[in-house]
């Protein structure tokens, strides 16, 4: 099916000052400039919009978004900020935009194929079957109001002791909203409320709830983390809070945004979610009926956000939400009415980013955490604010894929990345909420230590309910693989920042550990490694480290670039000092220098795709360095950006490692992660090929989808030797020191070799006494 394809954005870096003016002025401006949504019945014909294109403008100031919301019908991107914004215009306006400076990019000539190509398929389809569905099973397709119910029903027929269907209440032409709880957790747990399609045509939503429900039942009792979750909270999914406006959508109007309520002067609809009372009537919400973001007559004056309010009233035991939304890959948290923080915003940060690394460590797909009125726009009367206003239950907005590509209009294909990302994130939400508290280390977990020395880190500890325990932040610790864990208090360091230390352990030993925090609400919390195995610890092996290689690119230290089968006709791997787009950082990694390797490099102030890789591969390749030791590590600093352009996520790096000089390679990490940012990976060279004196190292960054955006590029690389010297003592080499060493050392006496432990020439008393000094020593323990 065609989509709305998604064209290069462009444009610098410094009109990025203007976006909290801009933000604000777009709250001021949206209500009275988006589409006429006064079409009739779910009886009518099917609306096409024929004669309407989606086109990107570049929102520069205010000036060129008050012309952009003048010409526009309606607005398809959520965030009105400095930089592209898709707007649906008729297509005699398009030549308007340009006279008014914008430069319009046409990403859909008319809209009318493109939705007729959408309804044809459905109704192909049918409401009941699976035919035509690609590859089966009921995530492969989006889905019916009848299609969602049976599917609910199912879910509580096959677990019984398991999930239940509910009813919160009925939508304005009858239809019920209904939703599944899903725990084994006993009476007076705390809970946690997914819900979607507030917005009728946010498909992507509606099945991301849905597959938080699956992922949640077919969890239990295989997976601990799920397991450990519904063992002590409930989980109430309810997908579909617009039922009628999601019919329409279905039937109608695919653009269909509001519930379907006659407003009695022949325009339809209000806005389920400017129509919550906190706050209700502020920025960002119009009073005009035919209005996008219509608010409605008075507060919950809608049946569907009535239900939703009583729905709050009667569940004081909720801990979390996430209202999901679609499209621009965001995570917001309040406040929506206000660009003013709340109290607790460094706590609604960190779980934002929280849920936003587990989106890129899921897919790579890149999400924007942050508060929605500076991050989006201000829009008042939405369920996030009213959720931790009214009730203070921290709440979210996720809004799903994408980021223009196909607006609304998602096909098939994005249903499984789209739902695999968001699910790992309402983990992460369920989880912090219910303990109350997060738990973010600033960085990546040491996994190595000098041996002997401790290891300092820091991470954010932030309470989301209640509050921290004075002096209740600490570390617990032990040598593995037994033994009691031992408590280390952390030193708070303000802002919720606290300093850990793994403590000092001889060489070769290995420190179980992880974090763990007091709480007035839900109690202790602690962290856990992924896969969020709740009962899992990180571990920080104590090694000796021994330099082979490093290189931060400040000279030419014999690196190649350029392979057989390389295609790239732009974007090169060149090592220079990078110049900043917003796809490429302003500068190379921290602590190493001025320059890196890049690929390509624009002048200052060009545009986003000037020098990124075009047309294929370009490989970068390390010199050769001895990688014989079995304690050969890798360690480099990589960025990577693909989450620009047309095909955003369309590629991938593949970074890969030879032990025999480049004849053979075997892939360490393909990355996916679009961080936009430096990020440390390290690597065991023996985990991947066998030691070798041939050691080199592949950097592959390529161009496959048309029109894709990508930037990479690779700084602070190093090989070192991480081992422990040989115990002396253990003279038979078994990797411990006792009888068969004792008896070694008997059978020598009054001779000389290698039981002649202290150097004097002669295997006497001295020996025995360093031998039994040693004894019980574990080599690498």
């Amino acid at each position: 099916m065609p989509g709305f394809v998604r064209g290069t954005a462009r444009g610098p870096q410094a009109l990025v000052t203007l976006l909290a003016r801009v933000a604000l002025l777009a709250a001021v401006l949206l209500p009275a400039a988006l589409v006429d949504e006064s079409r009739g019945a779910d009886g009518d014909a099917p609306v096409f919009h024929d004669g309407k294109s989606v086109v990107r403008v570049v929102i520069g100031d205010a000036r060129s978004l008050r012309a952009a919301l003048a010409l526009a019908d309606d607005v398809l991107t959520h965030r009105l900020a400095v930089g592209p914004v898709d707007l649906v215009v008729p297509s005699e306006r398009v030549a308007l935009l340009g006279k008014a400076g914008l430069a319009p990019e046409v990403l859909v000539a008319d809209l009318g194929p493109v939705l007729r190509a959408d309804f044809a398929r459905r109704a192909a389809r049918g409401e009941g079957g699976e035919g035509g569905v690609a590859g089966g099973g009921f995530f492969a397709d989006f889905r019916t109001n009848d299609e969602i119910n049976a599917w609910l029903d199912g879910l509580a027929t096959a677990h019984p002791g398991l999930a239940s269907v509910f009813t919160i209440g009925t939508s304005l032409e009858g239809r019920p909203i209904r939703g599944v709880r899903i725990t084994a957790a006993p009476e007076g747990s705390p809970g946690v409320l997914f819900n979607g399609t507030q917005h009728a045509r946010e498909w992507g939503a509606t099945m991301t709830t849905l597959a938080v429900a699956d992922a949640l039942v077919s969890g239990y009792g295989s997976d601990a983390r799920v397991t450990a979750l519904l063992s002590r909270a409930w989980i109430d999914v309810i997908p579909v809070v617009n039922p009628d406006g999601y019919q329409h959508a279905w039937s109608v109007d695919r653009l269909w945004r509001k519930n379907r309520r006659d407003n009695g002067d022949g325009t339809f609809g209000v806005d389920l979610n400017r129509n919550w009372a906190f706050e209700w009537g502020g920025g960002g919400a119009s009073t005009v009926t035919s209005d996008a973001t219509y608010r409605g007559p008075a507060p919950f004056s809608e049946p569907e956000s009535a239900a939703m309010r009583d729905y709050f009233v009667a569940h004081p035991e909720l801990a979390g939400h996430i209202d999901f939304h679609a499209y621009s890959q965001l995570v917001l948290h309040p406040w929506g009415y206000t660009a003013v923080p709340p109290a607790n915003d460094a706590a609604f940060q960190a779980l934002g980013d929280e849920m936003r690394d587990s989106i890129a460590r899921t897919t790579g797909a890149s999400y924007i955490a942050g508060p929605i009125a500076s991050t989006l726009y201000v829009a008042s009367g939405s369920a996030v604010d009213h959720a931790w206003g009214a009730h203070g239950v921290p709440s979210w907005t996720i809004e799903v894929r994408d980021r223009g590509a196909y607006g609304f209009v998602m096909p098939q294909s994005e249903i499984a990345p789209c739902i695999a990302e968001n699910v790992a994130a309402a983990l992460d939400l369920a989880d912090a909420t219910v303990d109350a508290a997060v738990i973010r280390l600033a960085g990546m977990a040491p996994a190595v230590a000098a041996a002997g020395e401790p290891v300092p880190f820091e991470a954010g500890v932030h309470a989301l309910r209640g509050a921290l325990v004075e002096g209740g932040v600490r570390l617990r610790a032990r040598t593995a693989p037994s033994g009691a864990f031992g408590s280390f208090p952390a030193s708070a360091l303000g802002d919720g920042r606290f300093a850990f230390a793994v403590p000092a352990a001889p060489c070769g030993a290995t420190t179980e550990w992880y974090l763990e925090a007091d709480a007035t609400v839900g109690g202790a919390v602690r962290t856990a490694p992924l896969p969020r195995d709740p009962l899992a610890t990180f571990s920080t092996e104590s090694v000796e480290t021994a330099g082979v290689f490093g290189d931060t690119f400040e000279t030419a230290l014999g690196w190649t670039v350029g392979a057989a089968g390389d295609t790239a006709t732009a974007g090169l791997w060149t090592r220079d000092e990078p110049v900043g787009t917003l796809a490429q950082p302003e500068n190379d990694s921290p602590d190493a220098g001025l320059r890196c390797y890049i690929t390509g490099n624009a002048l200052p102030g060009q545009g986003i795709g000037v020098a990124d890789v075009d047309g294929g591969a370009t490989t970068l390749v390390s010199p050769v360095f001895d990688g014989s030791d079995p304690g050969t590590w890798i360690s480099y600093e990589r960025w990577y950006s693909n989450d620009r352009g047309s095909a955003p996520n369309a590629d991938s790096m593949p970074v890969s490692v030879s032990s025999d000089g480049g004849a053979t390679w075997t892939l360490l990490e393909d990355v996916v992660e679009n961080a936009n940012a430096w990020v440390r990976r390290e690597f065991r060279v023996a985990d991947f090929v066998a030691p070798g004196a041939a050691l080199r190292v592949r950097f592959v960054a390529r161009d496959l989808g048309a029109g894709s955006i990508v930037e990479a590029g690779v700084d602070d690389f190093r090989v070192v030797v991480r081992s422990c010297p040989p115990i002396a003592a253990d003279l038979d080499g078994d990797g411990v020191v006792g009888g068969t060493d004792l008896a070694a050392l008997l059978s020598g006496w009054g001779g000389s070799g290698a039981a002649d432990l202290d150097g004097s020439g002669t295997v006497d008393a001295a020996d025995l006494a360093v031998l039994l000094a040693a004894w019980g020593a574990v080599q690498g323990g």
